[in-house]
């Protein structure tokens, strides 16, 4: 049995938490557009991942199955260093708002990177790359309209969700892929 659910609540708690030190600024056009629909409606809409779609087995899958793998887990590994960084940092009281900001556009860029990187073989595997690099780059975009002060804090951050939906759907591909060849070790079975 896959652990795929607890791994999409994990991905979402730790993507809600990287973005949770910094806030997106409403502008009156969106909020004109989103009167209708509450914060939550909005967010249960982003998430709303599309249903898996159904690829040709192919024999380049187990390389971009394993090199999809080992960008989530390395890229994991780097996230959540330094998310415990910046919680470190916030409980010394040394974090400065800029300093957090850096840091995630730091963490955005490598995962940009990494993902441009990969040299995957199929169509499902550059299907997957590009539904994760379109979510990072959205990530990019949003924060660079982000103020650094700290009285932005408490703004809703409505705009960090967006692309979310397209996150999950390509994790819950490489899952659903993952799944076709068992004899692969996958981390969460590998634990």
């Amino acid at each position: 049995m896959s652990n795929l659910p607890l791994k999409k609540l994990a991905l979402i708690m730790l993507l809600s938490s990287t973005f949770g030190l910094t806030a997106c600024q409403k502008t009156s056009e969106n909020e004109q557009q989103n009167a209708d629909i509450s914060a939550d409606d909005q967010i249960m809409q982003e998430l709303n991942a599309d249903p898996v779609k159904v690829f040709a087995k192919t024999p380049d899958d187990k390389h971009d199955i394993q090199a999809l793998t080992d960008f989530d887990t390395r890229f994991t590994a780097v996230s959540d260093d330094m998310e415990d960084e910046l919680m470190r940092m916030k409980d010394e009281g040394s974090l400065t708002a800029e300093f957090a900001l850096q840091r995630k556009q730091d963490n955005i860029q490598s995962a940009l990177t990494m993902l441009k990187a990969l040299d995957l073989k199929t169509e499902q595997g550059r299907y997957i790359q590009g539904l994760m690099y379109q979510y990072w780059d959205n990530q990019a975009n949003l924060l660079k309209q982000q103020p650094t002060d700290k009285a932005s804090e408490g703004v809703p951050q409505n705009k960090s969700i967006k692309g979310l939906g397209q996150f999950i759907h390509a994790q819950e591909q490489l899952g659903h892929w993952q799944e076709q060849y068992p004899e692969l070790k996958h981390p969460a079975q590998a634990q």
